[in-house]
């Protein structure tokens, strides 16, 4: 599993930086959110993502990171994680500066034994200048008739 994850993130980082080449904007970011699952306390975060220009207006993006998840002390107060692994098209919402965002993807779980997740993202962001912007996002990972999501704040560098 953990080889599998490496391979994966080596790819995904190989390919964004040869695109970074071709005009691609490659951005790293910190994520924080509240889970919408009961029994969570808190998601935290990270990502690196490649945007990668289609048309005017919208922007292929792959991207690749980490979440983990903070189980209520009442329940335990362990924490699990996820790997998610994510494409989408990011398209602009009226002007350059206002963005709406929709990944799908696989998540890999951190938990032996965890497997894997169906994993979507749907966002709306603001770039506050060419190198930060700031998202709203709704994470989730669904397996088996069951979800864990969040609701969080992205804030990304870009260069």
């Amino acid at each position: 599993m953990k080889k599998t994850i490496l391979m994966l993130a080596v790819i995904l980082f190989s390919v964004a930086a040869a695109q970074a080449q071709k005009k691609a904007m490659i951005s790293i970011a910190a994520n924080a959110g509240i889970p919408t699952t009961s029994g969570l306390s808190f998601a935290v975060g990270g990502d690196l993502q490649a945007d990668f220009a289609a048309t005017e207006g919208l922007k292929i993006t792959v991207s690749g990171g980490y979440e983990n998840y903070s189980v209520k002390k009442s329940l335990g107060g362990s924490s699990f994680g996820f790997v998610p692994l994510l494409a989408g098209a990011k398209f602009n919402l009226g002007s350059e500066q206002l963005y709406g965002h929709a990944q799908l993807g696989y998540a890999f779980s951190t938990t032996s034994g965890g497997g894997g997740a169906f994993a979507y993202a749907p966002s709306i962001g603001y770039y506050v200048s060419p190198n930060f912007d700031i998202a709203l996002k709704y994470l989730a990972f669904s397996k088996n008739g069951s979800t864990i999501g969040e609701i969080g704040l992205r804030f990304a560098y870009n260069f």
